[in-house]
């Protein structure tokens, strides 16, 4: 077997821009090469990419890239990633937020960049916590958890995104963890490829602020984690999960024990799935029924013999 480093990270990246504010072990950094891989492996070109990000630790990601780059205020980056899209309708728009960043100050910019189908690809990534302003809690903060505005523990229900992009009408949602870097890699290529809004949700470590509060210190535990938080999304993978192990002549069943794969497929009910979650593979993008529409009146006024009005 042939032992593979991969060095195109550094070809993407602002060297002028590091060391990065990050802390060591945050899952940032693996965010960051993935979305670097997968714009590598399509074959984009850093000029046809424009990333557009908000405020926050994760907001930081357009500085270090090399890519056309809109480093917002808190919340605005769907709104701002629809403006240049509409505007520049060729280019392929990254939009990088985090979970306080897109669901709470930008939530209503979030929804509204999901209904009216924008082209554009979101990445929101989720640590639970608002990281970089104190450790504050977000709108996904697991219920029970400790944060500095949350001493006794929170008792708020946290905010589904899954939900929240079905009822807001995209046509793409995806869930992975930073454990999983090269299903990662490939969800986020997924993404780049669809027609109208693709959301992607990237379940992330901040152990330094939320693991500390949550006996969670450390970085490498907290990833680790992250595979009792989410399951196999495969249905094939689950139904085989559900499965005795063997069944005798008699009909007797020896079933799994409770650490087996079937138990883990049926524990507590926030547990949520990783992978391609939905698609709508009929979907087609704001910006070309836009464009289309204006091509319709163009010609239509031609028509009648009045192409200034």
């Amino acid at each position: 077997m042939t032992l593979q480093t991969s060095h195109i990270l550094r070809d993407y990246m602002r060297p002028e821009t590091l060391p990065t504010t990050w802390c060591a072990g945050c899952g940032l950094g693996i965010i960051m090469r993935s979305i670097v891989e997968a714009i590598h492996y399509q074959g984009l070109k850093k000029d046809d990419v424009a990333m557009v990000s908000g405020i926050g630790c994760t907001g930081r990601m357009s500085g270090y890239t090399d890519f056309n780059s809109i480093h917002t205020t808190h919340g605005r980056a769907p709104a701002f990633a629809t403006g240049l899209k509409l505007a520049r309708p060729d280019m392929q728009v990254i939009t990088i937020m985090g979970d306080g960043d897109a669901m709470s100050i930008g939530g209503n910019h979030l929804i509204s960049a999901m209904r009216r189908n924008m082209d554009i690809t979101a990445i929101v990534v989720n640590n639970s916590i608002y990281g970089l302003t104190g450790g504050q809690s977000s709108p996904t903060t697991p219920m029970d958890s400790r944060t500095t505005t949350a001493r006794h523990r929170t008792f708020e229900r946290p905010m589904n995104l899954e939900v929240l992009a079905r009822a807001g009408g995209a046509p793409f949602f995806a869930r992975a963890t930073v454990n999983h870097t090269a299903s990662l890699t490939k969800l986020i290529e997924r993404a780049l490829n669809i027609s109208g809004f693709a959301l992607v949700e990237i379940i992330s470590n901040c152990h330094v602020l939320y693991g500390k509060m949550n006996e969670q210190p450390v970085a490498s535990g907290m990833i680790a984690n992250m595979d009792k938080e989410t399951m196999r999304s495969n249905p094939l993978l689950k139904k085989r999960a559900s499965y005795p192990v063997r069944e005798t002549a008699t009909g007797k069943t020896y079933l799994r024990d409770s650490n087996s794969d079937a138990a883990q497929s049926s524990v507590a009910a926030d547990t949520k799935d990783r992978g391609v979650i939905f698609e709508n593979k009929g979907s087609v993008g704001f910006s070309r029924r836009y464009f289309s529409m204006l091509e319709n009146i163009r010609a239509q006024k031609e028509h009648a013999g009045r192409p200034d009005d």
